[in-house]
């Protein structure tokens, strides 16, 4: 997220910027031999009759107090060290797989029998309506404001008035529950022994604290997923599910395995798609008018047949190494390629005299031998003489925010920028790094992508603590936008923290992006980097012509 950080930004940002087992013929099917560390046996074979039981030997004491004997140990010194699960964490997890629930499937947060918020199913994450970001089933209801219910799955329905919970439960039934995520105690008696394994939970049980007069035949659900079971028949009935669109007779679960449910169709359009078209139909194997191809600038996608009837280019075959969709993406790339070699830049003098000053105002000794340059880095070809700076300038941007982590892969997004790596099916190998350097010491930095000649986006920039108020954000910033100035950029966009809005409002001339403009950015630059709780700013890029140290490229 850009930050202003020369200004009144504190130090820290905080960024959101994601089954059962077939029946066996034998009463013993539901045995798994487990030795303890004093009784160590082979591990049995797949077709081991013995298959459902867990056995956790209890560990004995080695060496006794002499006050106590073996035999007269308390109950509690006999009990097995292990663990004892009391949610399956597994249950939610299973409609966000790939054969469930559709990506593009319309979801919505009911309260009440209100509707507060719709989104659609993204990925392992839903795409949320109030700020185009895929986020978490938590942080869907708390864009819904019901955060402190901690309850999503529950509130959370399909447009057929199906909640994700119901969903879930519907799922854990049919699906297998490897044996090595269950317990290793009793779930009743928090002790070790023969265990008897719940086909829809990890929970375990020994039979006796079960109740139950011998090992069941076939699946066995313990009284906790019984229970869950009972309770989900009667959901079709409340408020929110009537809301949502349940329909009484209607085989709701049914419609969803047949997809009978409210998709949106334009949402892989939206995020993914040949330009010229707008279609998604990809093909994925062999080379065909369906197959696509991405510009190595801007990024567009593009189908081979759609290149061909709208005469930008009549491929045979996919060319070899980079492919550019224009002359302005080819201009562009071979610009930024040509600075990375050339290394260091100097600064405009007007640049250099409001950093001396500044340093000079708030009485420091450095102001006047100060050595200052910036240069432009790509983290994808980092050589040994760059990756310090690379490193330094991850540093800054840990120093200046709080870890901005991907919500489907779980992975921290500042470094996958900075070095342009892949993170959750996204790609940053086009980010480029441009850095300040004092002395030889980075002291801004700032992180950008440029989409051909239309738009370019800014998505990290700070400056390290100890260097506020110096005039280096401000400089960096200037030399940013009159390289885009230079390679005749139309439109610079970054995501906003709600504290630094007003400083690149007011000090820099951004707007705010109304939902229709960033949608329709998203259209066609797709692989937008925006962040959970900041807001999409733009401006147009000035015409800068001070920037002559770029003329001869």
């Amino acid at each position: 997220m850009a930050s202003a950080q020369d200004s009144s930004m504190s130090p820290k940002t905080c960024v959101s910027p994601v089954v059962g087992k077939s029946a066996g013929t034998k009463d013993h099917k539901k045995l798994k031999r487990r030795s303890s560390k004093l009784a160590l046996s082979p591990k049995p074979s797949p077709g081991n009759a013995c298959a459902k039981v867990k056995t956790r030997l209890r560990e004995e004491v080695l060496t006794p107090k002499p006050s106590k004997t073996p035999t007269a140990l308390k109950s509690s010194e006999k009990k097995t060290s292990g663990k004892i699960t009391r949610k399956d964490l597994r249950l939610h997890k299973l409609v966000f797989e790939d054969d469930v629930l559709p990506d593009g499937t319309v979801l919505g947060y009911y309260a009440r029998g209100q509707k507060l918020l719709e989104g659609s199913k993204k990925g392992s994450g839903i795409l949320c309506n109030c700020c185009d970001t895929v986020v978490s089933a938590s942080q869907f209801e708390a864009h819904a404001g019901c955060a402190s219910r901690r309850k999503p799955y529950c509130y959370i329905y399909t447009s057929n008035g199906v909640s994700l919970h119901e969903l879930s439960v519907t799922l854990i039934k049919d699906r297998r529950h490897s044996a090595k995520y269950n317990d290793d105690l009793c779930s009743i008696c928090a002790d070790g022994g023969n265990l008897l394994l719940c086909d829809g939970c990890p929970r375990a049980f020994h039979t006796e604290c079960a109740s139950l007069p011998s090992i069941p035949r076939g699946k066995w659900y313990c009284k906790y997923c019984q229970n869950m079971f009972e309770r989900e028949k009667f959901v079709a009935h409340n408020a929110n599910a009537l809301a949502a669109g349940r329909v009484s007779g209607v085989d709701s679960i049914e419609q969803i395995t047949k997809q009978s449910i409210r998709i949106v169709n334009n949402l892989a359009s939206e995020v993914s798609a040949c330009i010229l078209c707008r279609g998604f139909d990809f093909c994925k194997t062999g080379f065909g008018p369906r197959t696509i191809i991405l510009c190595d600038q801007c990024e567009k996608e593009y189908h081979v047949g759609c290149l061909k009837d709208h005469n930008m280019a009549d491929l045979t075959e996919l060319p070899d190494g980079k492919w550019f969709c224009s002359m302005d993406c080819r201009r562009v790339e071979s610009s930024l390629q040509n600075l990375l070699v050339r290394g260091v830049e100097k600064l405009p003098k007007s640049l250099v005299d409001i950093i001396r000053k500044k340093n000079m105002h708030i009485g420091s000794d450095s102001g006047s031998d100060l050595e200052v340059s910036w240069r432009l880095l790509s983290g994808k070809i980092a050589s040994p003489e760059t990756r310090p700076l690379l490193s330094q300038a991850v540093a800054i941007f840990h120093e200046s925010f709080a870890p901005i982590i991907d919500v489907v892969s779980g992975h921290d997004l500042i470094p996958a920028m900075v070095y342009g790596r892949n993170v959750g099916g996204q790609e940053y190998g086009g980010m480029y790094c441009a850095v300040l350097t004092a002395n030889e010491v980075v002291v801004s930095a700032g992180i950008f992508r440029i989409f051909g000649p239309d738009v370019a986006e800014l998505p990290l920039v700070a400056t390290s603590s100890g260097n506020h108020g110096k005039g280096y954000f401000q400089t960096l910033f200037a030399c940013i936008e009159r390289l885009l100035a230079f390679l005749k950029v139309k439109t610079i966009v970054l995501p906003a923290a709600e504290e630094a809005g007003s400083i690149w409002t007011d000090r820099f001339g951004f707007t705010k992006m109304t939902l229709d403009q960033i949608r329709e950015l998203k259209r066609n630059f797709w692989s937008l980097v925006r962040f959970q709780g900041t807001s999409m700013l733009h401006k147009l890029v000035p015409d800068c012509r001070e920037f002559k140290s770029l003329a001869d490229s």
